[in-house]
């Protein structure tokens, strides 16, 4: 083609037009990766991607909330902090993300009392949570509290033997009471028989485990709370025990049936037959829903109820069973040969947790109560099911989902000195090494 004048201005001009459609492009594009980030998690355990509980919780805060981190220049923990920040503002863009140096802005930093480097102050409507772990727990935890707003109780009732809050042992609840109370639940005692009445702020009541009954004056004082309206319990009740609230409980068609259950398999999972393992959730209720995960129950006794609703009746649903396979096992268990006997033992599948809702009313029951002890809490989907139920039965509904996970893969960390040699090597080493190698090679054959 003959190059003229009008050639080459024509070729100029379609130049400068394709560079300003792709100046354009590229701003746009830049435009809208910040405006509407978008990212993709290709890891094998989506170790990069948020739990549906904490997306659950950054959704809530449609009016925006904001979080301000004090921290001083150090660029791995910050590094850090900003990484998991990110993750919550790609699913919510109107979090604002704003860096302190407490250095450099002192008053600030005294005003909100902070008092650790790497502090995240979250805040939302004039109100604020504070967290110093940087884990995706404990930032979840903190914007639950923070939507909470109120501070609801739960009392767990002593004085029968039940399983303690405090200790380290194995029987304890201070694993799953650290968890209530990273939830900003209160977690109280309460001795019924030191109170005219239970406590008007009471949330939820839970009866873990006791190894005596109720006094009748404690049935009747607890009974009251709950033919008030809006009593909520948990009752968990273990075999060749009772509660005292027996008849109470077959006013709500719930029975816990004499024997204890049985399932061979369990020794696969590490347990005995003794331990059944949860295999059968009911999926349409809020505490089991989307639920996958197995729970490891420890002596446990079935539940009878019959699940038939009546319109405008209480509603009454089957919530957990053990597979097919096990059996409740009513007789002599000190042998040790497991065998299922047809006229005395209950085919499988056992029903070991039921829940009745009428109006405010709301009830759960569990025929075991040391699957939320410290020697069963960390098993599978132990935790996630007493938090779902206390959840439930606080009303808490919108923050009942999996809870976040924990990263079991080490990914690759590679300190701050190796990272500047690995990016020496890649941008000098390897070229030089390939130059070097060709000019020995053209060296040589000059030679020959």
């Amino acid at each position: 083609m003959k190059m003229n004048r009008s050639t080459r201005l024509n070729l100029r001009t379609q130049n400068l037009i394709t560079g300003l459609l792709l100046t354009v492009l590229f701003v746009m594009a830049a435009y809208a990766t910040n405006r509407y980030p978008k990212q993709w998690d290709l890891t094998k355990n989506q170790r990069h991607t948020l739990a549906e509980q904490s997306v659950k919780a950054i959704q809530t805060f449609d009016k925006g909330l904001a979080a301000l981190v004090f921290i001083q220049e150090e660029k791995e923990r910050r590094h850090d902090i900003a990484e998991l920040l990110e993750k919550y503002r790609t699913i919510n863009a109107k979090l604002t993300i704003e860096y302190i140096d407490p250095n450099s802005n002192p008053a600030l930093t005294r005003k909100e009392g902070i008092a650790t480097n790497g502090t995240i102050l979250l805040r939302s409507n004039n109100k604020t949570e504070k967290i110093t772990e940087i884990t995706e727990e404990a930032v979840t935890n903190a914007l639950i509290r923070l939507q909470k707003g109120t501070v609801k109780t739960v009392r767990f009732l002593t004085g029968h033997g039940e399983h303690a809050l405090k200790g380290e042992d194995r029987a304890s609840y201070l694993g799953i009471e650290q968890i209530l109370r990273g939830e900003g639940y209160q977690i109280e005692e309460l001795n019924l028989v030191n109170v005219e009445a239970v406590p008007a702020d009471t949330t939820v009541v839970v009866m873990a485990g006791p190894r005596k009954p109720l006094l009748p004056m404690e049935v009747e004082r607890l009974e009251k709370w709950l033919t008030a309206g809006k009593g909520r319990i948990l009752v968990m009740r273990d075999p060749r025990t009772q509660t005292g609230l027996e008849n109470y409980l077959m006013k709500q068609n719930i029975l816990f049936q004499d024997g204890i259950v049985l399932d061979p398999i369990s020794r696969l999972l590490g347990g005995g037959p003794t331990t059944p393992v949860i295999t059968q959730y009911d999926p349409s209720h809020s505490i089991t829903k989307g639920m996958t995960m197995p729970a490891l129950l420890a002596e446990a006794c079935g539940i009878s109820m019959d699940p038939a609703n009546t319109p405008n009746g209480p509603v009454r649903t089957r919530l957990l069973a053990g597979a097919d396979r096990g059996w409740l096992k009513t007789g002599d268990i000190t042998s040790e040969k497991v065998e299922f006997e047809p006229d005395k033992d209950l085919k499988g599948p056992i029903w070991m947790g039921v829940a009745v809702q009428e109006k405010d009313f709301r009830l759960v029951a569990i025929g075991d109560s040391d699957f939320a002890s410290n020697a069963y809490i960390q098993y599978s989907g132990n935790d996630t099911l007493f938090l779902n139920i206390v959840r439930w039965l606080a009303e808490d509904e919108s923050f009942i989902a999996i809870k976040p996970k924990k990263n079991t893969d080490s990914g690759l960390a590679i300190p701050g000195h190796a990272t500047q040699y690995l990016f020496l090597g890649i941008v000098f080493g390897i070229p030089l090494l390939l130059a070097g190698t060709g000019i020995t090679i053209w060296t040589r054959r000059k030679k020959r």
